[in-house]
């Protein structure tokens, strides 16, 4: 009898992805729906929301510090991939996120 040998398949990614809680818009075809970035690489993004666009839709993902042209390249019903059309600084944006947050906090105190 031949044995076979299963190991689970390791990702494979050029970019670190980075944990994000970051804000944001996509913008496509006339829609406009607020997202959340859940992570974020050099070349890449994934947001969720309750309305997302198709599989091979260009978008706009704008958020502080961010505005991006991107690609849906998957998608699930709350959530999706994108991958973006130039290299941006995920540290950055992330960064900008987080100062945003804290500048809001000190307007309301």
């Amino acid at each position: 009898m031949d044995s076979v040998s299963y190991r689970a398949r390791m990702e494979q990614r050029r970019e670190t992805r980075f944990a994000a809680e970051v804000g944001a818009m996509l913008h496509w075809d006339g829609v406009s729906q607020p997202v959340m970035i859940r992570n974020i690489s050099l070349y890449g993004a994934l947001v969720t929301g309750l309305w997302l666009p198709d599989i091979g839709d260009r978008v706009t993902l704008i958020a502080d510090g961010l505005e991006v042209w991107a690609t849906v390249v998957w998608k699930r019903p709350d959530r999706c991939g994108l991958l973006l059309s130039h290299a941006i600084d995920p540290l950055a944006v992330i960064a900008e996120a987080r100062t945003r947050s804290v500048e809001k906090l000190a307007t309301w105190s």
